[in-house]
């Protein structure tokens, strides 16, 4: 991995920049500074690369709680003003990360505080003192691949070996970054697992019949009990002598089951170790039982598990809302998508579970609409279009691994899982082509690609283009690709005729939205040429539609948003969103967001308290990636309790006072009364 920490040009501060990873983040000081190089050993956490600077002031241009050390122990974790206060002199070590790495910074010999002026966090000194910051990348990848053949007890032993990913087998693993990429899977003549991933000796077995159904709904349980799959005549977890019953006729419940319980446990039995943080699940956990924390957590994985189903399921019940599930066909082309899935701790149902299957007639308005350039191929394709409509997971992310068009859910492919989204050059913007290829559209507002605060974005647009012009941009090397025009079934549409892309060798594009009517087999043959993801649609669409979901995705894209919560976003809005899917991982995003967490906040003013001025809030959250469940959720404008972070949607209320301190936040998505804002572009007496 290389980590580079370099001065910045214009401004006092360092850029760190993670070219393994392709990310960067800003650290601005009161003085000019030049990093020098440091030893990485002498911190509590591992690091890869250190840096010393002298300065009385370092600032986060985010919001971020530092927890302060002292002697390997947490002192001191500070989350507002409110709670500021001058530590006694010493060394300390604080865990200062932003989004995109780990940052830990010793301050030597001083009295250091934390403060967040404007709603961003800074630690300061009385005096100029040496920092010495240390970085640790949060890149994954699989560390091995695991060769498998359809023989299900061969497929028994590569899920085996998925705990092998595990950096900690304590209830720390229960954290984001401590939870590595699960082996690859491919298909070979015979079995294979290569020694680095061998499956780990944690005492815990999961038995179910050879079948691959049972195998991939289990798999997120064996991943994260770092358990043995083997055969079995009913489907059971053993533990150090105890063993749970799964029920063969509703193994996907059970599997969730435990694995919600456990993990909630997790969540909660950490705080006995090296993060002592409470949160809103523990208090509510200790109203309903007892626990001895401390002894949980220093029993062997086995024997804390067993203990574990000793607790009764209604003490964690509701405790945690998971995030993302999938439905994966049980055949054995599919096994090569569980990796990726269980990454993020995906839920698995197999077979799939369909609610129907739907036709989608042309829409009334994209047909009729007298102005409506977006009924553009309507005229070509006004017969029905047939989509699969999976069965309501519970969650609000969701994949469909099998056959057929899926609504409102990802449909990813193996290629496409393989693809990182997001690893775009840290020495570099974000590019964005936006193409208009039908004069009578109105031009949209592009400056919405480039509404993130800290991060800078190359927007070019380009109207009208040939189809030799589209398809060198289609070969271009592009971030992000938004094609708003005419798409029937010979292809894209251009002045000279269409641009078929299942012609296409390649593709540059990384990232797509190919904003015009039925594009899914478009969109499709750019995932198959080397695209990771994109937004397509599975019938007609309206102008209004089209313009208005296009600016909301272009507005939460460029806010950080994975892809499935900008789909989330959109049915909120009460947009068509059963007629726009996602091609690819829709776990994925093409930038991190400048917060920890991809949170978006959603208003009705109706709902206002006239007398007491209050403002209720909903609060949405879509983990992700290394923003992923089980990391910790804190608020900066209100006094809602530090979270456990998971698919929840939380209600609060703000005082107007602190709302006008929300709005002087930069770019934050707001959802008001279905519209999408920016928090720059708001204010409270907008919203009287």
């Amino acid at each position: 991995m290389t980590i580079r920490v370099d001065a910045l040009d214009e401004e006092c501060g360092v850029r760190v920049r993670d070219t393994t990873s392709g990310e960067q983040f800003s650290l601005y000081t009161d003085r000019a500074v030049e990093p020098t190089a440091a030893c990485t050993e002498g911190f509590t956490m591992p690091v890869d690369a250190a840096v010393a600077v002298e300065a009385s002031e370092l600032r986060m241009p985010a919001f971020v709680p530092p927890v302060f050390w002292r002697d390997g122990e947490v002192v001191h974790r500070a989350e507002s003003d409110a709670g500021v206060e001058r530590l006694s002199r010493g060394t300390y070590e604080v865990d200062f990360s932003p989004p995109d790495a780990k940052l830990y910074v010793r301050v030597e010999d001083a009295e250091p505080a934390a403060r967040f002026p404007g709603g961003r966090s800074l630690i300061e000194t009385a005096a100029p003192t040496r920092l010495v910051l240390g970085v640790r990348s949060r890149h994954e990848a699989p560390a091995g691949t695991v060769t498998t053949t359809d023989d299900p007890r061969d497929l028994m032993a590569a899920v085996s070996t998925f705990g092998s990913a595990l950096k900690t087998h304590s209830p720390d693993r229960s954290w984001p970054t401590l939870r590595g990429h699960p082996p690859a899977i491919e298909h070979g003549d015979s079995l294979h697992v290569p020694s680095a991933v061998a499956a780990p000796e944690t005492g815990v077995t999961i038995k179910v019949p050879p079948e691959y159904g049972a195998i991939y709904t289990v798999a997120p349980l064996a991943y994260y009990l770092g358990a043995t799959v083997e055969p079995g005549t009913r489907p059971r977890l053993v533990a150090a002598g105890r063993s749970r019953d799964l029920p063969v006729d509703a193994l996907t419940e059970s599997v969730r089951d435990v694995l919600e319980h456990v993990f909630a446990l997790d969540c909660a039995v950490r705080t006995a170790g090296v993060y002592p943080f409470r949160t809103a699940l523990v208090g509510a956990l200790e109203e309903r039982v007892d626990l001895n924390y401390e002894r949980l957590f220093e029993l062997p994985l086995d024997e804390r598990t067993a203990a574990y189903l000793d607790v009764p399921r209604s003490a964690t019940a509701g405790l945690l809302d998971w995030h993302y599930a999938a439905d994966v066909k049980a055949d054995p082309t599919y096994a090569p998508v569980l990796p990726y899935l269980l990454d993020d701790l995906a839920l698995v149902r197999s077979p799939p579970r369909r609610a129907s299957e739907a036709d989608l007639t042309p829409s009334p308005n994209a047909l009729q609409s007298t102005d409506s350039a977006l009924a553009r191929s309507a005229s070509t394709t006004s017969t029905p279009s047939s989509v699969v409509v999976p069965e309501d997971a519970g969650t609000p992310g969701h994949s469909w691994v099998a056959p057929g068009q899926a609504v409102q859910s990802s449909n990813p492919t193996v290629g496409s899982f393989r693809r990182d989204l997001s690893a775009s050059s840290a020495d570099r913007a974000l590019d964005v082509h936006v193409v208009f290829n039908d004069a009578r559209l109105q031009l949209g507002d592009v400056s919405l690609f480039d509404s993130h605060p800290y991060r800078e974005t190359n927007v070019r647009v380009s109207k009208g283009l040939s189809t030799t012009e589209l398809r060198d941009a289609l070969y271009e090397d592009v971030d992000y690709l938004h094609f708003v025009g005419h798409v029937t079934d010979s292809g894209m549409m251009c002045p000279n005729g269409p641009l078929d892309t299942r012609t296409l060798a390649r593709t540059g594009v990384s990232a797509f939205f190919l904003n015009g009517c039925r594009s899914y087999e478009q969109g499709r043959a750019l995932l198959t040429a080397g695209a990771a993801a994109g937004f397509v649609t599975v019938d007609d669409v309206a102008d209004d539609a089209a313009r208005s979901v296009g600016e909301m995705t272009a507005t939460l894209l460029s806010a950080g948003f994975p892809l499935y919560g900008i789909l989330d976003a959109l049915e909120l809005a009460g947009t068509p969103a059963d007629r726009y899917t996602i091609l690819g991982d829709g776990r994925s995003g093409v930038r991190r967001s400048h917060s920890n967490v991809s949170v978006l906040h959603v208003l009705d003013t109706d709902a206002v308290d006239a007398a007491s001025g209050a403002w209720p809030v909903t609060i949405r959250h879509y983990p992700h990636g290394r923003s992923g469940i089980g990391g910790m959720t804190a608020y900066s404008h209100t006094d809602t309790p530090t979270h456990v972070h998971d698919g929840s949607v939380r209600e609060t209320t703000l005082p107007e006072s602190e709302l006008a301190a929300f709005f002087d936040d930069s770019g934050i998505p707001v959802l008001v009364d279905g519209d999408l804002h920016l928090t720059d572009d708001l204010s409270v007496e907008q919203l009287r």
